[in-house]
């Protein structure tokens, strides 16, 4: 008896040797970053420790860590953040040519990283806090007339990686009529409250009516949750934005970190993705029911490398003019 419980002992000891720790920084869905690492877990038997914000909150605590990042795998949620990460030099190239041939067209991006799923960004409306006798527009730019004065908010770019790519490409398609555009919009009383979750309460509540550059993941949760929430996809075109898996090159166990990118972009973690109200990077996993389709909307064409050289100026201009900080 006594053997057995030596070698009982052993093996336990064994186990717990043999597991690892990985360190996961999140800007996906709470519960699509949670759920990953928890499948992941009972597939593995590793365990991942899990943190979540907003894409601004995850670039400035990489920033705070400097040459030590604490993450080994980072999910943001626009491209251009994981492509400034890597002109830091902090991104390990992981993008296997047996993964990238899976992916959706939208999604075939050239980065040293890959993309676990794609969003939009929309309007948002509210149908029963509209203003009287008003009709749902059909552009952008239908915003800063008086009917919407004191009625609309939008998400903080600062914060938002989805906020902030479409606001690069918006002005990279627009130039001096985008300035005009959002300073119109400042005029006529929109407000920038925070984050995506932040910036669609008021709306959800009946406060405001509707939302400027919606994240789809954030609009479509709330119309399943019984809101009255209806998405706008405008004349003019949104952008489709690759949301980037990577791996930091400060990472000690490469192999457990490509391990987890390989769950997230198997069918199994592509699943949650959907489930999580964004399209899918893979092919043959298919999005919720409740999304738009695919080319049912304009997409605009991005070029997203000259994006991301873009992006600081474009942030900084907004910040000042905009927000007035």
């Amino acid at each position: 008896m006594k053997r057995l419980m030596l070698a009982l002992l052993g093996l336990g000891l064994a186990s717990a040797a043999h597991a690892a720790t990985l360190t996961l920084y999140s800007a996906a869905p709470a519960t699509l970053a949670k759920t990953l690492a928890a499948d992941f877990e009972k597939k593995t038997g590793d365990h991942v420790e899990v943190w979540t914000s907003s894409t601004g909150k995850v670039m400035a605590r990489l920033a705070a860590e400097g040459n030590h990042p604490h993450a080994d795998v980072v999910m943001v949620a626009g491209w251009s953040a994981g492509l400034d990460l890597a002109k830091q030099g902090m991104v390990y190239p992981y993008h296997p040519a047996t993964i990238e041939k899976t992916l959706v067209k939208p999604a075939q991006v050239p980065a040293p990283f890959l993309p676990y799923g794609l969003d939009t960004v929309s309007m948002v409306f509210n149908t029963k806090a509209l203003p009287k006798g008003a009709k749902l527009p059909d552009s952008w730019f239908d915003l800063t007339q008086p009917q919407w004065k004191d009625r609309i908010t939008a998400p903080n770019p600062l914060l938002s990686g989805t906020a902030s790519s479409f606001l690069t490409a918006f002005v990279d398609q627009y130039g001096n009529k985008a300035w005009k555009f959002l300073s119109e919009l400042k005029d006529n009383g929109t407000v920038w409250p925070g984050t995506n979750h932040a910036a669609l309460l008021p709306v959800m509540s009946g406060e405001r009516s509707g939302m400027f550059e919606c994240v789809g993941h954030a609009a479509v949760a709330a119309k399943a949750q019984g809101n009255s929430i209806v998405q706008v996809f405008p004349k003019e075109g949104t952008i489709m934005i690759p949301r980037p898996i990577l791996i930091l090159k400060s990472a000690p166990d490469k192999k457990l970190a490509e391990q987890f990118v390989n769950f997230a972009m198997s069918p199994a973690g592509q699943k949650l993705v959907a489930e999580n109200n964004l399209y899918p990077a893979r092919q043959g996993v298919p999005a919720k029911p409740i999304m738009n389709k695919m080319g049912s909307f304009k997409v605009m064409s991005v070029n997203w490398s000259q994006m991301a050289a873009k992006q600081p100026a474009i942030l900084a201009r907004f910040k000042k003019e905009i927000l007035g900080q």
